[in-house]
Formats: C-alpha cells, sequence, structure tokens
C-alpha cells in the first residue's frame, strides 16, 4: 500500500509540475530540461540488471545471516556504482564540451543545456555510487521506510517548484536544486541500511570474486534492459536530434509522457506484485492452476487498465486543454495512440510474470533487441514528418511486435497457454471500453465548464463500461470475491 501511494503522489506531482514550469520556463526552457533529463536516464540502463541481482542475493545472505560476505559485497558494489557513476559523469561532459552540435537547438539554448549536462554530472556520481543502500533495504524488507522517504524527496520536489516560482530563479539553478532534492535521501538511507547491520560504513572494497556471483546473474536482465530502456528512454533524445523544433517538440513530448506515467506507474506494478505468486505456481508445476492463473488475470489487469486508460480517450481534449492550455488540444490524437498503446502492453502483466518466473530470457533479450532497433529506426525515419508523433508511433511497433513474441512464442512454447483464450480475455473488456468511449466521443457534450464536462463524459462512460462488464458476465460478482479472497486460495 506504501508503494502505491508513493507512485500515485510522485505520478500526480509530476503531474501538476508541468503546466507550473512550462508555463514559468516556457517551451524552450522546459524543453532543455526535458532533453537534459532523458539523456541522463538512458545512462541509468545498467542498475536495471545489477539492482535486480544485488536485492536477490542480498536477501539470501540476509536470510542466511551471512553479513561479512553481505557488507564486503555490498562495499563492492559502491566501487563498481562509482566506476559507473565515473562514467557517467565522463559521457555528460564529453556532450556537453563537444556535443552540442548534434541538437537542433539556438546558442543560447545550447549554453544553458551545457550547464544542465554539468550539473548532472555532479550528482551522478553520488547517486550512483550510493545506490547499494536502497538495495539493502529493500532486501532486509524496510519497504516501508524507502517508500515513505520516496514520499519525503516527492514533496522535496514540489517544494523546489514552489520556491522557484516564488522567488523567480532561472533555469541552472532550479535545475540544481531539483538535483539536490533527489539525492538527499542517500544520507538517511545509509544511515538507516548501517543501524541495521547491513552494512559497516561508506569507504568502498574490492571483493570482485564475491560480486561477480552478483554480476553473473544480472547479466541476463542487463541485456534485456538496455533494449528496454533504448525502446522508451532514446525517443526524446531521437526528437532532440532529428526534429525540426527541438524544444516545441520535447515539451510537447513531456506533457504526453508525464500523463502517461500516471497510468504505467500504477499499471506497471502488476509484474512485480504478480512475480512472487508466479514464481510459487511455476515450482509447484501445476498446469491448471497456471492457465487458470494466466487467463483470469489477464481478464482482470485488462479492466483494470481499460480504467485508467480510457479516461483520456473520452475527455482527453477537455483534459489537454485544462492541463495545459488550448494550444496543446492538437496532441489529443497522438495521446490516443499512446494511451492504447500503453493498455495494448500492460494487458500481458500476468503472462510477463510468468515468463520471468521461468527464467528462459535468451528470447526476451532477442525479442526486446529486434522490437527495440525497429523502433528506433523509424523514430528516426518519421521524425522529419510526424515530430513527436514519430516518437509515439516507434513506441507503438516496439509494443506490437513484443506482444507478437509473447503470443506466437512465449504462451505456447514456454508456458504451454492457448493464446487465443488469453487474448479473449483481453480483446472482450478492451474492445467494450474503446467502443462506448466511441461513442460518447461522437455526443457532443458541452456545458461551457470544462470541468463539468469531463466529469459528465467519465461519469456516462464508467457507468456503461460497469453494466457492460456485469452484463455480459465478464465480472461476476463471485469473481469479485475470488479475486479479493486470491491470497487465501493461492494459500
Amino acid at each position: 500500500m506504501w508503494g502505491v501511494v508513493a507512485k500515485v503522489f510522485d505520478a500526480l506531482v509530476k503531474f501538476i509540475s508541468v503546466p507550473l514550469l512550462l508555463s514559468y520556463f516556457g517551451k524552450n526552457e522546459f524543453g532543455l530540461i526535458a532533453l537534459a533529463s532523458s539523456i541522463n536516464a538512458y545512462l541509468q540502463l545498467l542498475d536495471m540488471g545489477i539492482n535486480t541481482g544485488s536485492i536477490k542475493h542480498f536477501s539470501e545472505w540476509i536470510a542466511a545471516k551471512k553479513y561479512d560476505l553481505l557488507d564486503s559485497t555490498a562495499r563492492t558494489s559502491i566501487t563498481f556504482y562509482g566506476i559507473i557513476g565515473i562514467i557517467n559523469a565522463l559521457v555528460l561532459i564529453i556532450i556537453a564540451l563537444w556535443g552540442m552540435s548534434i541538437f537542433s537547438i539556438t546558442p543560447d539554448q545550447a549554453e544553458t543545456l551545457r550547464v544542465l549536462f554539468f550539473i548532472l554530472s555532479i550528482f551522478a556520481i553520488v547517486n550512483w555510487s550510493t545506490s547499494v543502500y536502497n538495495q539493502l533495504l529493500i532486501a532486509n524488507h524496510n519497504i516501508k521506510y524507502v517508500r515513505q522517504l520516496g514520499l519525503v524527496k516527492t514533496v522535496a520536489n514540489l517544494v523546489v517548484i514552489y520556491f522557484t516560482i516564488w522567488l523567480k530563479l532561472n533555469i541552472t539553478l532550479y535545475f540544481f536544486l531539483f538535483c539536490i532534492a533527489n539525492s538527499f535521501i542517500v544520507i538517511p538511507n545509509f544511515l538507516k541500511a548501517k543501524s541495521s547491520g547491513l552494512i559497516s560504513g561508506f569507504l568502498p572494497k574490492k571483493d570482485w570474486a564475491n560480486f561477480q556471483v552478483v554480476f553473473k546473474y544480472s547479466m541476463a536482465i542487463i541485456a534485456m534492459g538496455i533494449f528496454q530502456m533504448s525502446a522508451t528512454k532514446l525517443r526524446p533524445v531521437v526528437l532532440g536530434i532529428f526534429s525540426n523544433n527541438v524544444s516545441e517538440v520535447l515539451a510537447e513530448y513531456r506533457i504526453m509522457e508525464t500523463i502517461t506515467i500516471f497510468i504505467i506507474s500504477i499499471g506497471g506494478m502488476f509484474v512485480t506484485i504478480l512475480l512472487p505468486v508466479t514464481s510459487k505456481l511455476l515450482t509447484e508445476k501445476n498446469q491448471e492452476k497456471i492457465e487458470e492463473f494466466a487467463y483470469g488475470n489477464t481478464l482482470f489487469t485488462t479492466i483494470i487498465c481499460v480504467f485508467l486508460c480510457m479516461p483520456f480517450v473520452v475527455a482527453g481534449r477537455e483534459i489537454l486543454h485544462l492541463y495545459v492550455g488550448s494550444e496543446y488540444v492538437h496532441l489529443y490524437n497522438w495521446l490516443t495512440i499512446w494511451v492504447l498503446t500503453i493498455l495494448f502492453s500492460l494487458h500481458n502483466s500476468p503472462i510477463a510474470s510468468l515468463v520471468l518466473s521461468t527464467g528462459k530470457t535468451k528470447m526476451l533479450i532477442i525479442s526486446s533487441a529486434i522490437s527495440c532497433v525497429i523502433s528506433v529506426v523509424l523514430n528516426v525515419m518519421l521524425c522529419k514528418y510526424f515530430e513527436v508523433g514519430s516518437a509515439i508511433i516507434g513506441y507503438a511497433v516496439y509494443i506490437v511486435i513484443q506482444m507478437s513474441f509473447y503470443y506466437f512464442y512465449f504462451n505456447g512454447a514456454i508456458l504451454k497457454l492457448n493464446s487465443w483464450k488469453v487474448f479473449k480475455s483481453f480483446i472482450y473488456p478492451a474492445a467494450m471500453g474503446i467502443l462506448i468511449a466511441v461513442g460518447i466521443i461522437t455526443i457532443d457534450i458541452n456545458t461551457g465548464v470544462i470541468i463539468i464536462d469531463i466529469a459528465a463524459k467519465l461519469s456516462l462512460w464508467a457507468t456503461l463500461y460497469t453494466a457492460g462488464l456485469f452484463t455480459t458476465k465478464l465480472i461476476e460478482i463471485s469473481n469479485v470475491r475470488r479475486i479479493l479472497n486470491r491470497k487465501n486460495v493461492n494459500n
């Protein structure tokens, strides 16, 4: 629950911050923030694998009370991450000094962006080398503490935005304070990890023999993560290099990304939540229970995701108008495609959890590589014609290819599932939600007050969709009770 609260609150703050910062800094400077953040986010891709591997092994060593091994390996992680942090910082400095010409920006914008890269390079080493403290706390089941500290960080970001506007700070000072707000938690994380006996100090160590165990486990996840991160985090970078009007296009991208982050932050938790359950099912090797889990949870996950996505289809124009102004309403069509792509992706969370639990990641790496390369190439090729839309088209192609691998390979070859049954569990509730949304869009609901229009459209859609679910028996009261009691059923 703390995870849900932290993610929802963080998504809401990001949602609120976009119109505030866009209004204060304007399109050009706001686009520079988006570009700098996106490039730095892509450089974080290595953490996707090592983070997972570290938590897995740290958890095992804590359970076995091997605290000397834990301390030695954790402090070696500080050394490893410190090296990665230095590489990250050097890449940012090289781009800042000699790479400004690759972006289609003015000399003044280039100077500002250069300073933003320098600021990021300062914090890169600190943030990388201290990430092990967070891993130790999660491995030690201090989840509540980690999530609460995440909430504090989110509040700090909101405070920075408030004082930036109130004191009329410039973009570089805002960005510096923003980086501080996102980095200060390393201190309480270290103190908590040390007081819990998980690590003896912050000085690095070189126990590469034991660290190698963590590193080897993480390599497959790193390889898959590189392609997944490339498909998502390279989109704004491609826009920054190949689009005609970088600042404006990146501002538009950031607006839509912030809206979709809210959906992903909630829907994306399904894989994490379901992973322990799927691991148990696969260990028991009960195919009947695996099939029941796959088909039933695909239906349930799809319904939840439809409720998350459809409001931005039904009242997307009004939401954009209210959110950032009438000049951005033209983004509605692209936002709709992006939202529907997310729906198509998130419905597969139960199946993805099952596949990850098998440990058979070779084909996942291959499918991620193929879909990533095609999507990035498409983004580059279409950038001059569709600008911000090219990023969305590329991402949609990436998801379609990924889902094709699941339906035509993973479901049958790995999980022994009927892909048609999985697809029916998705398409019936999804198609119903989309058709009702299309019907409401065609109705001219215009009271003259945007908030009332949004409320009327969403209330009508939610009522019709809920009624449709029960009428078609996609949801039955008995099924709702079964889902609520799933923990007892699984036990």
